[in-house]
């Protein structure tokens, strides 16, 4: 099944730049310091902020060339000009702005020895030259990923994200730990990446045909991008407004507490995601009947599957964070871990109509939803931190990924009985699984419980799962 590999390949460029950073973080320690490192960290952190907000162009153009199978090679040659032609204002333009920010906050906020001080300030302008970068690899795989070519785009981001952590490595072993130096390296490894992709973008595209940018069609993916825009900026300021409320309400050792479990269970969510990832140009190719019986489809399987990961990481949280923490271990991290791991799987739900929406040409709705979202979930996490302390802050983050799943299945036509009662076995074996993770402590009990709700929710799964996956399954096996 093709959806299948392509979940694949979205996966791997993750999953590979995760290991990478994980085996090369003692030597950035060892040869260029806490400090510095720490300094590239925030720098990359920044930039990959910057990153999602890039007018939508990239998830813009993979909608409209989704959407348009039949055109012809010269209407796709439009639409890829005229996307390149705003990617080079913004880059302009975006290039400016990122490098006056960048200055104001490396001058004023940022906490750190002269000479790194001076090394970072000196660097600012490759902070300009990371914006057309962006801008570029967000056009050409968004093109790409609009025929469903996911091959280039993951073989090239994954070079990038290796080449990005390997090159400031090596070039301050080799030559300098200076942090301009680093970011260039950084810099340098994400364009190397980005070549196959640009390559392949222009061969599919735009050889032979003329440069033809289109007012009309710009008009067009702005106006779709700059709703995409809006959940980039929207999107990242929900995720850090727990740890502020923690941080105000609860004391800077709290925000440890509920940062660990919680970046634990999020890196699971990648799978689905992956999966996702590779569903939305389908979605976008097909009409109104066809992608609505896709996504149905896919959010079944999407709650299945990840009900076994979510099952493990409930019944298993006090083993695993007590292996990883050890005497560190703050006692409250546990039901922490258990209640966001359950948000995280209503979370993953979520995205399917999400990418539905979406596709079918309507941003604006989930712009606007989690715009109203922001303040109300600000609210709720106050409230919730100051009555019930940390424990609170993760119900009020499942709460509202529960409320935004719930609209969302309602919008998409999710929310009707085939869908619901598939769904109805993993949400009530997660249900047991809290409910009985008291009497889960330690490796034993934990691993004992896992595997038995862990056996039921595959049955459900094998008489439950999608036709398709199925047909897929039987294929497999040979029958």
């Amino acid at each position: 099944m093709a959806l299948a590999r392509n979940s694949l390949l979205n996966l791997l460029p993750t999953l590979i730049g995760v290991a990478v950073s994980i085996v090369t973080v003692p030597f950035y320690i060892s040869v260029v310091g806490n400090e510095r490192y720490g300094a590239l960290l925030l720098a990359l952190i920044l930039l990959g902020y910057f990153g999602q907000v890039d007018f939508g162009l990239g998830r813009a153009i993979t909608q409209r060339l989704s959407s348009m199978p039949n055109a012809s090679a010269e209407d796709r040659a439009g639409v890829v000009w005229s996307a390149l032609a705003g990617a080079g204002v913004i880059s302009v333009i975006g290039g400016a702005v990122v490098y006056a920010v960048a200055l104001v906050f490396f001058r004023s906020f940022f906490e750190a020895g002269p000479g790194l001080r001076a090394e970072v300030l000196s660097s600012v302008w490759l902070f300009a030259l990371c914006v057309p970068v962006i801008m570029l690899t967000g056009v050409s795989s968004g093109a790409l990923t609009g025929l469903e070519r996911f091959g280039v785009v993951s073989a090239g981001t994954t070079i990038g994200n290796v080449l990005s952590q390997v090159l400031p490595l090596a070039v301050a072993m080799v030559y300098a730990a200076d942090f301009t130096w680093l970011l260039a390296a950084s810099l340098a490894g994400r364009v190397i990446g980005l070549v196959p992709i640009v390559v392949s973008m222009a061969a599919v595209f735009l050889h032979r045909q003329k440069i033809a940018p289109s007012l009309a069609q710009l008009r067009r993916l702005f106006s779709y991008g700059s709703w995409i825009m809006v959940t980039a900026i929207v999107g990242p300021l929900m995720t850090l407004a727990d740890r502020v409320v923690i941080g105000a309400v609860l004391g800077a050792a709290a925000v440890v507490a509920y940062s660990v479990p919680v970046q634990i269970a999020s890196r699971t969510v990648m799978f689905p995601l992956a999966l996702v990832q590779a569903l939305f140009p389908r979605l976008a190719a097909r009409d109104e009947e066809e992608s609505s019986r896709l996504g149905k489809a896919s959010v079944v399987l999407v709650g299945q599957l990840y009900g076994f990961v979510v099952i493990g990481l409930i019944c298993l949280a006090e083993p695993l964070l007590r292996l990883w923490l050890g005497e560190g271990l703050d006692e409250r991290s546990i039901l922490v871990g258990q209640i966001t791991a359950i948000g995280f799987w209503l979370n993953a739900l979520a995205n399917v109509p999400y990418a539905l929406i979406q596709a079918r040409g309507n941003s604006r709705y989930t712009a606007v939803l989690h715009t109203l979202e922001l303040p109300l979930y600000a609210a709720m996490l106050y409230g919730f931190g100051a009555t019930l302390g940390l424990h609170g802050v993760a119900l009020a983050f499942t709460v509202r990924v529960a409320v935004d799943c719930g609209v969302l299945f309602h919008k998409s036509g999710f929310a009707d009985r085939a869908v619901l009662s598939r769904l109805a076995a993993p949400a009530i074996l997660i249900a047991v699984a809290m409910a009985a993770s008291s009497w889960m402590q330690g490796w034993l009990s934990g691993m004992i419980g896992a595997s038995v709700l862990c056996g039921v929710l595959a049955i459900f799964v094998w008489f439950q799962m999608p036709d398709q996956a199925r047909a897929w399954l039987n294929q497999r096996l040979g029958r």
